[in-house]
């Protein structure tokens, strides 16, 4: 295993994983306990205009800060909103790597943090984009014993997590880039088009 199941571990779908919700699919794993299961978050499906279809308070609180309103082009929401998985996607997460600027944020891994003092996240918001700061919506979960039988059958790839990977501005191709950072026959495999069977 390149890399261990814990918090700040990055799964990688592979090409057998035919769940919709998880298809080319990049989930940085937030916690992991043999007691209480694991929870992810998939870094690479922004939400764009979809964001308007959520109605939370907080949510749109936060929206507003960034400029997202209604009038927000999909790339503008799409920098700062994603779809965090199928569990509970009214809920709101937060990364950041604004560990000077935003307090009492667990770190994930190295340079990454989850959740914080959200003041400090209107205060840093105002004025636009930070590129270090991204909030999902619902996340991913497994019960105990249930990831760790899904990677047994090949269903996903491990590595470590860096900020660059979780901050990655160009989230269209962030699977193929990590599948590719694995090396050996993974890059093959990255290279594998999403739709087969045309000819």
């Amino acid at each position: 295993m390149p890399a261990p199941l814990q918090a700040g571990t990055v799964l990688i779908a592979s090409l057998d994983l035919e769940d919709a919700n998880f298809l080319r699919t990049v989930v940085l794993l937030i916690q992991h306990s043999e007691g209480e299961g694991t929870l992810g978050l998939v870094l690479n499906r922004p939400l764009g205009d979809k964001v308007s279809l959520y109605s939370g308070e907080e949510l749109q609180r936060l929206a507003g800060i960034f400029n997202a309103g209604e009038d927000a082009s999909s790339d503008e929401l799409g920098r700062v909103f994603f779809q965090g998985g199928p569990v509970e996607p009214g809920y709101l997460f937060f990364l950041h790597r604004l560990d000077g600027l935003i307090t009492a944020g667990t770190p994930v891994c190295p340079g990454v943090f989850l959740g914080g003092d959200l003041d400090a996240v209107r205060t840093q918001a105002q004025g636009g984009h930070q590129p270090g700061l991204r909030f999902y919506l619902g996340y991913a979960g497994w019960r105990e014993g249930q990831l760790e039988a899904e990677i047994a059958i090949g269903a996903w790839y491990l590595c470590p997590a860096t900020p660059e990977l979780v901050f990655d501005d160009q989230p269209a191709g962030m699977w193929q880039r990590a599948m590719y950072s694995l090396g050996g026959r993974y890059r093959v495999l990255s290279m594998v088009p999403e739709t087969t069977g045309l000819n």
